[in-house]
């Protein structure tokens, strides 16, 4: 049987997205995304935690990631 997984982020972007190629020429875009999940300990103390999540972004979707994203922009991703 198969199985279905999906991911949706929201975080913020750690550095500003990087433009790449292949050796054929199709460009991508990488970038990694901050998501930051709080809850409160036993002790009622808040805790955080961060989990980071390199992305990569392919074709025109890419290269507008690229023009329009920058460091510390709130992002959505869904795949």
């Amino acid at each position: 049987m198969p199985a279905l997984n999906r991911v949706q982020l929201i975080g913020r972007l750690g550095k500003d997205p990087e433009q790449r190629k292949t050796t054929k020429g199709a460009p991508y875009t990488i970038f990694s995304v901050a998501v930051d999940h709080r809850w409160k300990g036993k002790d009622g103390e808040t805790r955080k935690e961060t989990d980071w999540f390199n992305i990569e972004v392919w074709g025109k979707l890419g290269e507008i990631c690229h023009k329009y994203l920058t460091k510390g922009r709130l992002v959505f991703g869904a795949g």
